[in-house]
């Protein structure tokens, strides 16, 4: 395609200065029409020399994963083999939602060079990043004409959320360290199950205590030193449901709680515990089970990354219940979900009681701060006073809700959305120091 240049348009005037000039006589018209007419044609010659100047190879570089809202260097690598400079204007398909800055790039390629051109690219949402082909055009000699050509350069990249949040919640992590920081020296021996060390015999000890292999070696009762299990078993269930779908502030419910699942999931790890998975709306559509490994993270994270809450309920029977059966030993179940809605919340909470006596379960939600804000309003008109009322109902709900959660044996943390990572994760270093695990 040749599409004409801003040279070409400027110089379109100069037939109309001739007419002007001559008045509209005959010999100026005449002339004016012999100077269209070689406009035409040098921009037709133009054009065609510009589409045999295409040998340029062109090729994007990109980082290996894009990060929402984080600026990102894209880079054209323009190769000209050619013994003429070549003037370029690049026009790239960005994905659906991101920016980019400067969104066409004009260049000049020496000839016989290889350069890199860049611009840079912000991603704003979640998922796979789609780059699509590459527009492109090559300026003519002459500068009156540019070859528009496409070149095929589709592209799938992985965009992950950008944990804005992270470094309030290591910093969190790091403060709950330092406040049990010895507390947990002590070994409770004879209690437990994990072999801490061997010891004389003592008249007081359980004579299951007692290691006879080394009573045999040895020639006198050895006993056996154990410590309480400090490896423990975490799982979380992420709520994939309608009840994250609203939004406190720039991003959904949803969004501020996969931020908090990657980021406490990173600390369970480092505490090595074992850490599994279930995301879930109004069936189970992720389970990953238990593991220490630190490869765990990097399959939480490629399960989540891409994932975006649906318009159904929550079936958190059949969450809870998949977990349950499948995780036998005492597991701490930290569920992020929302109980706005209360009809839910309360199915939520009769299977919550279930869990109880052999689970510690973890109810992790996010104040709806648009509640708050219309329960403090003062009214002055009729829709003010019934925006009111309503939230204030909503809110006493909810209250009663969570203290019957609480009474019920069950572990609740009320966050706001920005604060919801840093504070289950004291939460969750917070009931491994007292042991509630």
């Amino acid at each position: 395609m040749i599409i004409p240049a801003r040279r070409l348009l400027w110089l379109a005037l100069v037939p109309l200065a001739v007419i002007l000039g001559g008045r509209g006589e005959p010999g100026a018209i005449l002339a004016a029409w012999v100077l269209m007419g070689s406009l035409l044609a040098a921009f037709v010659v133009d054009g065609f020399l510009a589409g045999k100047r295409s040998r340029l190879r062109l090729e994007r570089q990109t980082p290996g994963q894009l990060h929402v809202d984080q600026p990102h260097r894209i880079a054209w690598i323009v190769e000209n083999p050619s013994g003429f400079p070549l003037a370029l204007q690049l026009s790239d398909r960005i994905p659906d939602g991101a920016r980019a800055d400067p969104p066409i790039l004009e260049l000049n390629a020496p000839p016989r060079s290889r350069t890199s051109f860049s611009y840079e690219l912000i991603p704003t949402e979640r998922g796979t990043a789609v780059f699509g082909d590459l527009d492109y055009r090559i300026r003519g000699p002459l500068g009156l004409a540019w070859s528009q050509q496409r070149l095929p350069a589709r592209l799938e990249l992985r965009c992950l959320p950008h944990l804005a949040n992270a470094t309030a919640a290591e910093l969190a992590e790091r403060r709950a360290l330092l406040r049990q920081a010895g507390s947990h020296r002590y070994r409770w021996r004879g209690a437990g199950t994990a072999f801490e060390s061997l010891r004389e015999y003592s008249t007081q000890d359980d004579i299951r205590w007692v290691d006879w292999k080394a009573t045999a070696r040895l020639s006198r009762p050895i006993s056996r030193n154990f410590e309480v299990e400090r490896h423990q078993q975490v799982m979380l269930l992420v709520d994939a449901s309608r009840a994250l779908t609203t939004y406190c502030g720039h991003r959904t419910k949803f969004d501020a709680m996969l931020e908090a699942a990657i980021l406490v999931a990173r600390a369970a790890l480092g505490q090595g515990d074992g850490l599994g998975l279930v995301v879930f709306a109004d069936q189970v559509e992720t389970y990953l089970h238990p593991r220490r490994e630190r490869a765990q993270l990097k399959a939480v994270i490629e399960h989540l990354y891409a994932r975006q809450p649906r318009l159904v309920e929550p079936n958190f029977e059949a969450a809870l219940t998949l977990a349950a059966k499948r995780n036998l030993r005492r597991t701490l179940f930290i569920l992020l979900t929302d109980v706005t809605v209360i009809e839910a919340a309360r199915r939520m909470l009769l299977y919550l009681r279930i869990l109880t006596p052999r689970h510690l379960p973890l109810v992790v939600t996010i104040a709806d701060e648009t509640l708050e804000q219309n329960e403090l309003l003062e009214p002055r008109t009729a829709e003010e006073f019934y925006r009111v009322g309503v939230a204030t109902e909503l809110m006493y709900e909810r209250t009663l809700l969570l203290e019957e959660l609480r009474r019920s044996g069950v572990e609740v943390l009320d966050s706001r959305a920005d604060q919801v990572a840093a504070r289950a994760i004291e939460r969750y270093l917070d009931l491994k120091r007292r042991l509630r695990l």
